[in-house]
């Protein structure tokens, strides 16, 4: 949410490698053509090489650029109505949007008229690797304006969406690991969060406390304790 948007990216491969056949071997071919185009560009701009050797490159980095870029798309779309939805619920009405910042449309002329710059940078300046996801509350980037509480929420939102997008994809509900969510959240959105995940599978939940868990979760729920290193189930 705060940090740059390869870590953004980040979020979107890790999900679509597991979800969208052919996606990983797109994404670890787009990575070598990268490599060898950026080493190409400045053989290039050296005097090295001439400048119709990068054509094979460019028709690589639009071929597996664009596969990415679509199954992007697609999955941003997937998880937009999912990722609002939850948190509306969590956050008491609040809307959250998302979009998908990818490649220019026609991705083969944008890498075209790029080539000046990228041989005055030596390196490939248009593609997915720039891709990005940007994300607002009630209309105003998360990033800069969100409190710390909004940020969190709208993490665990996109989460559930993700879970959601694998489980209707692949037939099987993942486990949802909430790691420490909880102690940002105000009271009323911890306990919409966790009615929202209670009986959507295996759903593992840590905390330094206990509090926050109504009683009737707690009985519920198998609960481990963890102190100086020993577990202990509770109950």
């Amino acid at each position: 949410m705060k940090a740059g948007p390869e870590l953004r990216r980040r979020f979107l491969n890790q999900m679509l490698v597991q979800v969208e056949p052919g996606y990983a071997r797109a994404l670890a071919a787009l990575r070598r053509v990268l490599e060898q185009r950026n080493s190409l560009l400045k053989r290039i701009a050296a005097g090295d090489e001439g400048s119709d050797a990068i054509e094979v490159w460019d028709q690589q980095l639009v071929a597996y650029g664009s596969e990415i870029a679509r199954a992007r798309a697609r999955a941003i779309a997937e998880l937009r109505p999912e990722a609002a939805r939850a948190h509306a619920e969590i956050a008491d009405g609040e809307r959250l949007e998302i979009e998908y910042l990818g490649p220019p449309d026609d991705l083969a002329v944008a890498v075209q008229k790029s080539l000046g710059d990228d041989l005055r940078r030596g390196v490939t300046t248009v593609g997915p690797h720039h891709d990005d996801l940007s994300i607002s509350l009630g209309g105003r980037e998360a990033r800069s304006y969100a409190s710390q509480g909004q940020q969190r929420t709208a993490v665990v939102s996109l989460k559930l969406a993700e879970a959601e997008l694998v489980a209707r994809r692949t037939g099987e509900r993942p486990v949802l690991l909430l790691d420490d969510v909880l102690s940002e959240l105000d009271a009323e959105r911890r306990s919409a969060l966790l009615s929202k995940v209670a009986g959507k599978g295996q759903v593992i939940v840590t905390s330094a406390e206990a509090g926050p868990f109504p009683p009737d979760l707690m009985d519920a729920a198998r609960v481990w304790t963890v102190t100086a290193g020993r577990i202990e189930a509770c109950g």
